[in-house]
């Protein structure tokens, strides 16, 4: 019988296999002190399973238990005591300014009542009031409830392919202490993304009053479901998550970047490569397999006559600078990355690359509100957004940073020019009928 899906989404429902299967390659060929992926689960948060301890999940990042500390903190990681955890847990690893580094209580899989929790042990001795870490590695306990001083919502049921009307962002609560949450997609280096918002941070926190946490999360898995669980007062969305966060959770478009983020293709000096047609029967690179960039530069090719995953290879980038050397070292032939992507190489890298071609200028990014913050709030933070990218100061070392030159209101017929990665993108981020 003749498939009635149409021909367009056809070809990227087979470009979104080919990145699943070019992700799938570069997890597996992670180094071993890139844990976190391997201790992860299919969301990209890490999951307590039976015989947990804090301690253990520690030392699955860190390479030791007794690092478990480093991991730990008091105030943020959402554990009044690291001895008690449940199976079902989920943390999240997060890097705050200045590369601090702790686990984060997320949220919680739904548990049966007969399950059993993860460990019984004798719980660390006590601490005293000048050191608030344990001084013996935290084992787990069987607590009838985690003590989380700030509490986790729970993950967001999968909403519909077409739904028929937005639901609403669940209606998670703020920060205990008021502070404005902002999560930022990780497209680069989380080290460089903290200190270009930390420009933002300073300037609200200086001239509104307002306290702002910057969230980095792991991987762009991770950060598409907390922006979609409620987890972030405000998301710097990659375009086509923000208009589906838009269109599934009721999420508000606040303003969006400019200028228009340029897809690159980019390979070395004298290598041969002078367009798409050169890389048939080669290996391609992708800094990020699963942006806009990539299903742009994915079309792209298949507009000048090539198939991807036929005619030529994809590859992923095993780690946030990989992209680069992957093609310094022959890997791949070629490359597909944005420009703000090229910008982070670094600077010896990006000396022995060059750009083939521009091919395609894209929607930038997009901040996105929950709509728990109220309109009044909303306007306000647009306003603000606008004023910051104005500022001689903040706002002219976040311009120099991110090559950014605007923040606009986000245009309708902008955000109709992603629907047709909508659906591509929920089956990307796993989300089902």
């Amino acid at each position: 019988m003749t498939d009635p899906t149409p021909a367009p989404l056809r070809a990227l429902q087979q470009d979104l296999r080919s990145i699943a299967a070019a992700c799938a390659m570069a997890v597996a060929s992670l180094a071993t002190g890139q844990a976190v992926a391997q201790t992860a689960n299919d969301s990209g948060t890490i999951e307590v399973v039976q015989g947990d301890s804090f301690s253990i999940i520690a030392g699955r990042i860190l390479g030791s238990p007794r690092q478990w500390a480093q991991l730990y903190n008091p105030r943020l990681t959402g554990l009044t005591d690291p001895n008690k955890i449940l199976v079902g847990q989920r943390f999240e690893l997060v890097t705050e300014p200045g590369g601090t580094r702790y686990l984060r209580l997320v949220g919680a899989k739904p548990v049966a009542a007969a399950a059993a929790p993860a460990a019984t042990a004798t719980p660390a001795p006590a601490t005293t009031a000048a050191s608030p870490k344990p001084a013996a590695p935290p084992v787990a306990a069987a607590p009838a409830q985690a003590p989380a001083p700030v509490p986790a919502p729970a993950p967001a049921p999968a909403p519909a392919a077409a739904p028929v009307a937005a639901a609403p962002a669940p209606a998670a609560a703020p920060a205990a202490d008021d502070t404005l949450v902002i999560g930022v997609l990780p497209n680069i280096a989380t080290a460089a993304l903290q200190a270009q918002y930390e420009n933002l941070k300073s300037w609200m926190e200086r001239t509104q009053g307002t306290k702002v946490r910057i969230t980095v999360p792991a991987n762009f898995k991770v950060f598409f479901e907390n922006t979609m669980r409620g987890d972030y007062d405000l998301s710097v969305a990659a375009p086509h998550f923000a208009r589906v966060a838009q269109t599934d959770r009721g999420l508000v478009p606040v303003v969006m970047y400019e200028p228009r983020i340029s897809a690159l293709f980019v390979g070395k000096p004298d290598d041969g490569i002078n367009g798409p047609a050169d890389v048939r029967g080669k290996a391609l690179g992708f800094a990020n397999p699963t942006s806009l960039v990539a299903l742009y530069g994915l079309q792209w090719f298949r507009n000048a006559g090539l198939e991807p995953g036929k005619d030529f290879e994809i590859r992923g980038a095993r780690t946030d600078m990989g992209v680069g050397r992957m093609l310094l070292t022959g890997e791949v032939s070629g490359a597909i990355m944005s420009n703000g992507e090229f910008r982070a190489l670094p600077q010896d890298e990006a000396a022995r690359l060059r750009t083939v071609e521009a091919f395609a200028r894209i929607p930038n990014f997009i901040i996105v509100a929950n709509p728990r913050l109220g309109t009044a709030r909303i306007n306000r933070l647009k306003t603000q957004f606008k004023a910051f990218i104005a500022d001689k100061d903040e706002g002219a070392a976040f311009v120099k940073a991110t090559g950014i030159t605007g923040m606009v209101d986000a245009d309708d017929a902008v955000l109709r020019e992603l629907d047709p990665y909508v659906g591509p993108t929920r089956r990307a981020m796993g989300i089902t009928n």
